[in-house]
């Protein structure tokens, strides 16, 4: 099930079918929360229409096509905790595409201090297919410690090592 249906199926038990939902809280003016889809955009059994905009959530809480706030969820959200298909968090992003600045970072590509997804770029620990960081962890690592079957850094383990150790063993 799509994330979109659960709001789809709220809507149509309020009677806002193939409407957009405009709600903030407690006022337009100053919106702790704030709500704003353009459900019709997603709408399976609607034909796409070039008027039809992507619409913006800002608020404390956000939810909506593009969420802009503190707790933000929509397609692409920016915020403290964040998640969505593209997500930028300042201290958690969850997402297909997911960036934190000082935070965690989760997705299928993820770049922050810890990093975890299928491709993984990290400051400090990266975990993922691809990881590259200071610790980094998975199948291909690049680090200062790498661990996997294919390990590149200074320090680390792996089933094909190409490590600073590696270099000094051989070398005695």
């Amino acid at each position: 099930m799509k994330w979109h249906q659960f709001i789809e199926r709220y809507a149509a038990s309020r009677g806002w079918e193939e409407r957009e939902i405009d709600y903030q809280w407690p006022s337009p003016s100053l919106p702790i929360i704030s709500i704003r889809t353009n459900l019709g955009r997603y709408s399976s059994n609607r034909q796409y229409r070039s008027g039809e905009r992507w619409k913006t959530a800002v608020g404390l809480i956000a939810i909506g096509d593009i969420a802009i706030g503190l707790i933000s969820v929509g397609a692409v959200s920016v915020g403290l905790l964040s998640v969505g298909a593209i997500s930028l968090g300042i201290w958690l992003a969850l997402g297909a595409v997911a960036m934190s600045w000082i935070g965690v970072a989760i997705g299928a590509v993820a770049f922050a201090s810890v990093a975890v997804g299928a491709v993984a770029i990290a400051k400090s620990m990266a975990v993922g297919a691809v990881a590259i960081g200071k610790i980094s962890v998975g199948a291909v690592a690049f680090g200062k410690w790498a661990y996997g079957v294919v390990v590149v850094g200074e320090h680390g383990f792996g089933l094909i090592p190409l490590t600073t150790d590696v270099w000094n063993w051989f070398r005695r």
